[in-house]
């Protein structure tokens, strides 16, 4: 049961992606790269996108019971994972890229949901010594 609940979570987790991608395209923007991993961590960006000179690093997150705030998932370590994600694929570009980092939280399932798009969710934490 336990397995069966988790494949369809993970169902409805690539299926929020691709509402995100659908409305991202719709506003202009083009999808570079799906569930893109650096070779070097595991950290995993869900979406990145780009719109004129600026990538956005999109954290998808999807939740079925509309109780619950899928931002709430956002904790400092995920932060720092996807900053860190992001670091590898900025250094990998060939050119430099304007950048920020966006979250769309899914609520419901595929026939009956809400899309809240956050941009500029939050800055990458700062270094200290």
């Amino acid at each position: 049961m336990a397995d069966r609940k988790r494949e369809s979570a993970k169902e409805w987790g690539r299926q929020a992606e691709n509402i995100v991608c659908e409305y991202l395209i719709s506003k202009g923007y083009v999808v570079r790269e799906r569930n893109w991993r650096p070779k070097t961590s595991k950290s995993e960006i869900d979406l990145i996108a780009q719109k004129e000179d600026t990538l956005i690093f999109v954290e998808v997150k999807a939740r079925s019971d509309r109780d619950i705030d899928p931002t709430e998932a956002m904790t400092p370590d995920k932060i720092k994972n996807v900053v860190r994600g992001a670091n590898s694929y900025l250094l990998s570009q060939d050119k430099s890229y304007y950048y920020r980092f966006d979250v769309a939280a899914v609520n419901g399932n595929a026939d009956d949901y809400t899309l809240d798009y956050l941009e500029d969710a939050f800055l990458p934490p700062l270094r200290s010594r």
